[in-house]
């Protein structure tokens, strides 16, 4: 008898289901997915495919609508897209299956785009040495100097050295100077000293032939 109710109940379990409009089990689907009900027993207990409960819950967060946008993006505002959550050219080129030259043009206009051709100059006119870049602002991070202020402080110091270097250049050109006028002092010294004791010989000797 218990077995019965049981069989009798489900049938109209089932029957009540079956009678659903489209919207009605589709309601009912995110009433289950709202009390934690896998998607297994959503589809037991609706008898809808896992296939059709999956596009329900999408639709319902809002996934789907993200996907058929996406889906209906053209090719160069999907990479836009890519390059604006900062995902690096060769992702980029094999998530789209792109050309190597494609995704770096896509990447020039992407980056006048968001005024950026500034620093597209730069890396062009850098070429292969434009890791000095990364390894300066690295090294300017490291040491806490990565602002504008201290950037600017390090370049009117290293002005400074500049000029520091041709003061002691001058300073070198000026100790040059004054230590070959002091060796050509020292001849003329030297000079003056031997003329001195050549003056005072013949002046002893005078004397002497005076006493005589």
């Amino acid at each position: 008898m218990e077995i019965r109710f049981l069989v009798l109940n489900e049938f109209s379990v089932l029957c009540d289901v079956l009678i659903l409009s489209k919207k009605e089990k589709e309601m009912l689907v995110i009433k289950l997915a709202e009390e934690g009900k896998s998607t297994r027993q959503i589809a037991e207990a609706v008898h809808i495919s896992l296939k059709d409960i999956g596009t329900i819950k999408r639709r319902y967060t809002g996934e789907e609508e993200s996907i058929e946008k996406n889906n209906s993006l053209s090719i160069n505002s999907k990479a836009f897209k890519l390059f604006k959550e900062n995902k690096n050219l060769v992702d980029v080129a094999i998530t789209l299956n792109m050309d190597a030259h494609e995704v770096l043009d896509l990447h020039t206009d992407y980056l006048r785009l968001s005024n950026k051709n500034n620093l597209m100059s730069i890396y062009f006119e850098m070429g292969n040495e434009i890791h000095l870049i990364e390894h300066l602002y690295r090294e300017l991070k490291l040491h806490g100097l990565d602002n504008e202020y201290d950037i600017s402080n390090i370049l009117q110091k290293e002005e400074n050295l500049k000029n520091l270097d041709n003061d002691l250049y001058e300073t070198a050109g000026e100790i040059g100077r004054l230590n070959s006028l002091k060796m050509q002092l020292k001849k003329e010294i030297a000079e003056l000293m031997e003329m001195l004791g050549h003056c005072k010989s013949v002046m002893e000797e005078k004397g002497q032939e005076t006493i005589l």
